[in-house]
């Protein structure tokens, strides 16, 4: 009898955080479902519901300081993994597959809000790569 107290508390907690995670609000095209998904399981109880930040210390990620110029992708996948002072990592709750998409999650949400790398710092990038 313990034993299935002890369950039903455990399932019942579970359920309950899961429940309490912010639901999505932007519509996002099929390819970045699972992103967003992902964004959800792992992130969004402390960068809100469409990565816009909440009334926590995590900052809102669709933010200019956040674009491609300024936070790489590898920047991203490296927070997530290993975290940062003020932010826990997260290796353990989420595989490579889904940062991935995260991140092209991310990266959407940016464009659709407007914002965009400046054409001039995509156009150094590229051909700085060209003389590579």
């Amino acid at each position: 009898m313990k034993n299935f107290k002890y369950s039903i508390f455990i399932y019942t907690s579970v359920f309950f955080v899961f429940s309490c995670a912010p639901k999505p609000t932007l519509e996002v095209p099929e390819p970045y479902k699972k992103g967003q998904q992902g964004f959800h399981k792992v992130c969004s109880n402390c960068h809100g519901s469409d990565a816009m930040g909440k009334h926590t210390k995590a900052p809102r990620l669709i933010d200019e300081e956040y674009l491609i110029d300024n936070f790489s992708d590898d920047d991203i996948r490296e927070t997530v993994l290993n975290g940062t002072d003020k932010m826990p990592p997260q290796k353990k709750n989420v595989t490579p597959d889904e940062i991935t998409e995260i991140i092209e999650y991310l990266r959407y949400s940016q464009k659709a809000a407007g914002l965009e790398p400046e054409e001039d710092d995509e156009e150094e990038a590229v051909s700085s790569k060209n003389n590579d």
